[in-house]
């Protein structure tokens, strides 16, 4: 019993090393020095690339107890410089946050965060002296979460942006403009997780305010971009870079402009490590390999040509025709229901309003009989259901003008001025100034 119990806890311990050992290093590119610094997080010790490949021991560090509680099995990590010998770094995929102070040799957990795995592939940025973390993948999903490292609470928190933005903020262009505020994205990867859907690639390019907090379409991103085959993108706080195969693309994003790499003497291609720091692009081979290669933007650019817009704005035409098809259709409405209000208020037909409407504008004192009937469509009647039939359509139009307007027999019939003998419709004198009123 006692031998297996110590089997047991040896394979217990022996476990718990390999998964530890398994997480090896914190790398990042120190811009003050031009060189790649990591933390050796097995040996706990602080390094220094002197040379490609070649590492050597600054100092011993001390891990604090939560440091060692949140490791994963392994990760890479984004850094931020802080100032004062003070490094931050995030664990891709994670929301972890560890501060290192290089003069203390202290590597220490900044967040309390226990929910998290949902952005592997994010993009994190600094804004104002504050992390932020927007999309990336995980649990099966593309997020599109925008969120931000509160100091206060150490945890991180939401932004609620107030409308709709890009379908995934994954594997695309997305960066984050200093000078303008704003948050570029476009370009993603998505799809459902269905077991034979493709991945597609969202068109749209979208730039983020922070100011409003609203996102705005931009427009539809080059499809030469789109379409390259092997796209590696990388931001330089200025500049898209993208790598596909031999191909590099410059792309400026606040001037809508794209410019294509063309020296044939001189190629690159994407390095499986690549920082961007101070306009210049280092490329190293691994994790522990040396470096490939150091190029400049500005030299990429010297040797490019522009080949067209970044994205085509969406045309200002489509709104306004939406908008000329809107006020027609307002106009087509409110025409009909002017010609209608009559009937819609007096629940009066066709026959009926023609009738109302002739006796308004009649200035022969009044309609004859036979007028009337030709109004109501009487006159192939013979005279017995003509009067019928005109007394009942008088006698209705009367009603309705008495629920409408408490007048009573607006429609009259009186003798003719000349020929005693005639009788003539009209309106009261007291109903005309209402009914024009209302037909107008």
């Amino acid at each position: 019993m006692i031998k297996k119990v110590l089997a047991g806890f040896i394979l217990f311990v022996f476990y718990s090393f390999s998964l530890f050992a398994d997480i090896k290093y914190l790398n990042w590119l120190d811009s003050s020095v031009q060189l790649r610094k990591r933390i050796d997080l097995n040996n706990k010790k602080l390094e220094l690339e002197f040379q490609p490949g070649q590492w050597q021991v600054i100092r011993p560090i001390e891990l604090d107890s939560l440091v060692s509680q949140h490791l994963p099995p392994r990760t890479t990590c984004y850094s931020f410089y802080l100032g004062e010998s003070k490094w931050r770094f995030v664990l891709a995929g994670t929301g972890i946050v560890f501060d290192f102070d290089e003069a203390q040799g202290i590597l220490s957990k900044a967040d309390r965060t226990y929910y998290a795995g949902y952005n592997f592939g994010a993009s994190v940025f600094r804004r104002k002296n504050t992390l932020h973390s927007f999309g990336g993948s995980g649990f099966w999903n593309f997020s599109q979460a925008l969120t931000f490292f509160d100091e206060h609470s150490k945890e991180w928190e939401n932004i609620k942006a107030e409308n709709l933005g890009p379908k995934s903020i994954f594997n695309g262009f997305h960066g984050y403009d200093l000078k303008s505020d704003l948050f570029y994205s476009g370009g993603s990867e998505y799809h459902s997780f269905l077991k034979k859907q493709p991945t597609l690639i969202d068109a749209e390019l979208y730039a983020f305010d922070f100011t409003s907090n609203r996102w705005k379409l931009l427009g539809n991103i080059m499809p030469k971009l789109l379409e390259a085959k092997a796209r590696e993108i990388r931001w330089s706080g200025r500049y898209f870079v993208q790598f596909s195969e031999e191909e590099v693309f410059i792309i400026d994003p606040v001037k809508n402009q794209v410019f294509h790499y063309q020296n044939k003497t001189k190629s690159y291609k994407a390095a499986p490590l690549m920082y961007i720091q101070e306009g210049i692009i280092h490329g190293y081979w691994d994790e522990e390999a040396g470096k490939r290669f150091s190029i400049s933007i500005a030299e990429l650019l010297q040797n490019s040509e522009p080949i067209g817009q970044f994205y085509s704005p969406k045309s200002k035409l489509n709104y306004i025709l939406a908008g000329l098809f809107v006020l027609v259709l307002l106009g087509v409405v409110f025409t009909y229901f002017r010609k209608n209000k009559k009937q819609l208020q007096l629940n009066l037909d066709e026959p009926e309003l023609s009738l109302l409407n002739t006796l308004l504008t009649s200035k022969q004192g009044g309609l004859t009989t036979i007028e009337v009937n030709d109004l109501l469509g009487l006159a192939k009647k013979n005279l017995d259901n003509q009067r019928k039939l005109r007394l009942n359509i008088i006698s209705n139009i009367n009603h309705q003008i008495y629920l409408k307007y408490r007048i009573d027999n607006a429609i009259i019939r009186i003798s003719a001025s000349d020929d005693k003998r005639q009788s003539l419709y009209t309106l009261k004198n007291e109903v005309l100034p209402i009914l024009k009123q209302e037909f107008n």
